[in-house]
């Protein structure tokens, strides 16, 4: 089977289940996907392992995650990997826009629906960034359209479709005997979670039972409204300490 590079015209004839290919006239790097052959680009990692590990610590350490995540974790070496999308870019009453779909599966949440982060891109001729795994692409670029579809509509204009692989640094990490995945966004430090130790509910629960118990009581008890008001500033001070020691231990 032979195929004609989009750049400069030249028939290339890949070897038997070759996907990735460089052109060896003009060097373009192309995908072959099906009947298409498209662009294939990588996109340059702007943050290094150790920005990605506090980013992802910072994570750990907000508001959804449980109480000293970000200390108590045992995080391990992070692995850069780049991750392959299919990038659409399309027709919009506001122009063009290009719009990211997985090209390969994975646990992580949030990879759906991503749009191309800002930054330098070359194409993929060769290996990636030093220390990277390049994950093969194993979603046809038809899937990524019917997903594209079923987001913007049947009649959506596809101007131009190209393979970019994302840097990523993948972190697995471990609190309380579970082992947990996350992975960093390379270009922006955003994090993507498998998923993760979530704050428990029930004592936040038992707080608010306790002050609707608290105020009712008050209400049917104090019938003078400004005495009531004044009850209820001085009852709310003890609830919201409460509130606020049980956020910063569970």
């Amino acid at each position: 089977m032979n195929v004609r590079c989009t750049q400069c015209g030249a028939t290339i004839e890949p070897r038997a289940d070759e996907r990735l290919l460089t052109c060896p006239f003009c060097s373009t790097a192309l995908v072959l996907d099906g009947s298409m052959t498209l662009f294939h680009e990588l996109i340059e990692p702007t943050i290094g392992a150790a920005e990605a590990t506090a980013h992802l610590r910072r994570f750990l350490g907000g508001g959804s995650t449980v109480a000293d995540l970000d200390r108590k974790a045992r995080l391990d070496e992070p692995r850069l990997e780049l991750f392959p999308f299919w990038a659409f870019t399309i027709a919009t009453g506001d122009g063009e826009r290009v719009v990211l779909e997985p090209a390969a599966p994975s646990s992580l949440h949030g990879l759906q629906g991503l749009e191309v982060p800002a930054g330098a891109t070359r194409p993929a001729t060769g290996a990636g960034p030093p220390g990277g795994t390049l994950i093969e692409p194993e979603v046809p670029a038809e899937t990524a359209r019917e997903w594209l579809s079923t987001r913007f509509g049947e009649s959506v204009a596809v101007r131009k479709t190209v393979l970019y692989h994302l840097p990523l640094y993948r972190t697995p990490y471990h609190f309380a005997g579970r082992a947990y995945m996350a992975a960093v966004d390379a270009t922006s430090g955003k994090v993507f979670t498998a998923d993760f130790p979530a704050k428990a509910e029930s004592p936040f629960v038992l707080v608010a039972a306790v002050a609707l118990v608290v105020f009712g009581i008050e209400g049917l008890v104090i019938g003078n409204l400004f005495l009531k008001a004044l009850v209820y500033l001085v009852t709310a001070a003890p609830l919201l300490g409460l509130a606020w020691l049980t956020s910063r231990k569970v």
